[in-house]
């Protein structure tokens, strides 16, 4: 296929899939068009090499490092000590989720299955990544393909569950509304951004150029990857990206959010998801009808460790099931959609603007962290883990 062609076909899939994301208010995401566009035109009139004819693959993994440590510059330090009982409740239910599959799922399914659908199930794309890279390591095509398939179908469970778990604890707090407690609504904004541990001047604005920050997040990356070169592989590169793009942040070192800053998140989130599409050129009908019954046992499985971890550890901090199985499930889909459900549950509850931000101020936080700790940081750091056992 024709390059320019090539380029144009992944961006009209995106721009539909975006469309049909916002019709549908996230319950069809863009990630889950894309793979059923690929997959039906895998098997019927798309060539083999069309993703790979963009050009995108041959850039794909090192964009990839520069979005982790764009994702580190995302992260606060200090909003993590303000929230840190619900820090605790997202990293054991994610744990619970990841370990659970591996080691409970092992006893009813292969175990290359368990292990790919671990990480996945209890993280997003980049813990995919991780695993498609491992198992592509040891020749094993289907989990490949199974990685893809977990990454889709995790949105399709933990957005619904969310998002009742969620207007049910909006209900509640509606319930105990006083006048008192709107009076006390969190003012966003109010807190500065910047860091106590900012040791590095900032280069001023009028040489702070995309490319100056582009080109420090490729350092940030060189790093990341030399360092993890030296262990041999046991600390996955992306993990490294993450921590070094936090720590580097925090010391002023990185700008804030990045990728944003120097207008690329476009084609960077472009990209990325490429290398899990790519895995779909081998998948034929008969290796995913052999994939739902450990889809259907990684699922199970994951679901009840995530119920369970979330619920007792929230009761040990007095969070409502309501809440605390809402934050468990964020392991599932992650920031920003997060965000977004927080928001739109707070206005659907909500009868008025007092209510609505009461409503805000007591999920958002939350849920924010919450879909920070479990997708860009733990599940990350589980995958690296798992990937050297498969």
């Amino acid at each position: 296929m024709d390059s320019l062609f090539a380029f144009t076909l992944i961006f009209i899939v995106y721009a539909l899939g975006d469309a049909v994301a916002t019709k549908t208010k996230g319950v069809i995401s863009m990630m889950l068009f894309a793979f059923v566009f690929y997959l039906i035109g895998f098997w019927t009139f798309l060539p083999s090499t069309a993703l790979q004819d963009s050009g995108f693959t041959a850039v794909s993994n090192a964009l990839v490092c520069l979005l982790m440590v764009h994702i580190g510059t995302t992260i606060k330090l200090r909003d993590f000590v303000e929230q840190w009982k619900t820090v605790v409740i997202a990293l054991i239910a994610c744990a619970g989720v990841c370990f659970g599959i591996c080691l409970i799922a092992t006893l009813f399914i292969d175990r290359g299955y368990a292990l790919v659908g671990g990480p996945i199930l209890s993280g997003a794309i980049v813990a995919a990544l991780i695993m498609q890279e491992a198992a592509q390591a040891i020749g094993r095509e289907d989990l490949v393909v199974f990685a893809s398939v977990i990454l889709v179908v995790q949105n399709f469970i933990g957005i619904p569950i969310a998002s009742l778990c969620l207007k049910s604890e909006a209900k509640r707090l509606k319930a105990l509304i006083t006048c008192g407690d709107l009076d006390r609504t969190v003012e966003n904004g109010a807190v500065q951004n910047k860091s106590a541990l900012c040791i590095i001047p900032p280069i001023p604005a009028k040489y702070l150029s995309g490319n100056v920050i582009i080109a420090k997040l490729a350092i940030v990356s060189v790093i990341s990857t030399v360092i993890a070169n030296a262990t041999d592989g046991k600390l996955n590169k992306l993990v490294v990206c993450l921590v070094l793009g936090v720590l580097l942040k925090e010391i002023g070192f990185l700008e804030e959010s990045s990728i944003t800053k120097a207008n690329g998140s476009v084609f960077v989130m472009a990209a990325a998801p490429i290398a899990a599409f790519i895995g779909l050129v081998n998948a034929t009908p008969q290796m995913l009808l052999g994939q739902l019954a450990p889809l259907a046992v990684v699922v199970v499985i994951g679901l009840i460790c995530l119920a369970v971890s979330s619920v007792v550890v929230g009761k040990l901090f007095h969070y409502s099931w309501q809440m605390s199985t809402a934050l468990g499930t964020s392991a599932l889909f992650g920031f920003p959609t997060t965000y977004i459900l927080a928001n739109e549950i707070a206005c659907s509850v909500g009868e008025n603007e007092a209510e609505q931000n009461y409503l805000r101020s007591k999920l958002q936080p939350h849920m924010v962290i919450a879909g920070i700790v479990t997708v860009s940081i733990s599940s990350v750091i589980f995958a690296g883990i798992v990937a050297n056992w498969l």
